[in-house]
């Protein structure tokens, strides 16, 4: 799937990145990735059930360009017709390649969730993706 992003302008000498969504939708959960220009800039993940040392019921968020960009992984639980964050991680502070550590907390099954990826910088508007849905 994809879809096209427009950002605001934070000022003239530095433009919104427009980024290009592509999401997938697996049995454990939701793989948003994040692209700018053909090049993978982010990826924001929710894992339902558990699988090795990743918790169920948790969100991660990888930056893999380095542009400046950080990126922030949010969860809406039991979402409605606004965006309510839940949860949310983000790789501010870290060089990329980097992914934050996993952030978790139980959900009941079934209950639905939604998760948007946002590109976050120090002193710029966030450009968040549309929220996907799934469950927990």
């Amino acid at each position: 799937m994809g879809l096209v992003l427009v950002g605001g302008q934070a000022n003239a000498a530095a433009p919104e990145p427009q980024p290009r969504v592509e999401v997938s939708i697996q049995s454990q959960g939701i793989v948003y990735d994040l692209y700018d220009g053909g090049v993978l800039v982010g990826t924001g993940t929710f894992r339902a059930d558990p699988s090795g040392d990743i918790p169920g019921d948790s969100i991660q968020a990888c930056d893999w360009d380095a542009d400046g960009w950080g990126i922030e992984t949010q969860l809406d639980v039991n979402p409605g017709s606004s965006w309510d964050t839940d949860r949310a991680v983000n790789t501010r502070g870290h060089a990329s390649p980097y992914c934050s550590g996993w952030k978790s907390g139980n959900i009941a099954e079934n209950t639905p969730v939604a998760i948007r990826v946002c590109l976050v910088k120090s002193g710029s508007s966030p450009v968040c993706s549309p929220g996907v849905r799934g469950s927990a």
